[in-house]
């Protein structure tokens, strides 16, 4: 069994991370895969606001709730999976935005890489991005996303392939847990 605190306390950890600051071992603290009801609690006792907040965005898992959320409290959004991670996520194989048609339209019409117009959308959105990627090609590739912007009727046409279809669900496969941790977000 995958071996979890369930005694976690995250008022408590916040106050430590709030600490590394006031000590100069951290310039700025964020969460990462925190809900709102989390982000409250934790507004509601912090000396230090949260900076930002990473959770899985891509074009299939728009997830705006808690970016809207995010953004009305000055927390700033970053994107894992911005690609979808069709390869390394846990979600449906046959869910792959990199292969779809109306990114593939649109990587024709500006003559960019479906991975550059899925990166640019994210970014049009306000949202920070880290796509992951080992080759050097497409690491340099990804930083050529500055040279354009989706037009407003493209920019709509990606938002309307989200399918609220996560690709990480937080779980280890293979591992069993004995029971869902009481701070899992989702």
């Amino acid at each position: 069994f995958f071996n979890y605190d369930y005694n976690t306390d995250l008022i408590a950890l916040w106050s430590g991370m709030e600490r590394m600051v006031e000590n100069g071992k951290a310039k700025t603290i964020g969460v990462s895969n925190f809900n709102e009801k989390q982000i409250e609690r934790i507004l509601k006792v912090c000396k230090i606001r949260p900076a930002n907040n990473q959770v899985e965005i891509h074009a299939y898992f728009s997830n705006k709730g808690i970016v809207e959320y995010c953004k009305s409290q000055g927390i700033t959004v970053c994107a894992y999976a911005p690609l979808g991670s069709p390869k390394r996520g846990f979600g449906p194989k046959d869910l792959n935005e990199m292969e779809d048609p109306v990114i593939i339209e649109l990587s024709k019409i500006y003559n960019k890489s479906p991975g550059q117009i899925l990166l640019r959308h994210l970014i049009q959105r306000g949202i920070i991005v880290i796509p992951k990627s080992g080759n050097p090609a497409r690491i340099r590739e990804n930083f050529c996303i500055l040279d354009f912007e989706l037009q407003s009727e493209d920019f709509e046409k990606i938002e309307n392939l989200d399918k609220n279809q996560r690709s990480f669900d937080l779980s280890i496969p293979g591992i069993p847990i004995k029971k869902q941790h009481p701070e899992y977000p989702f």
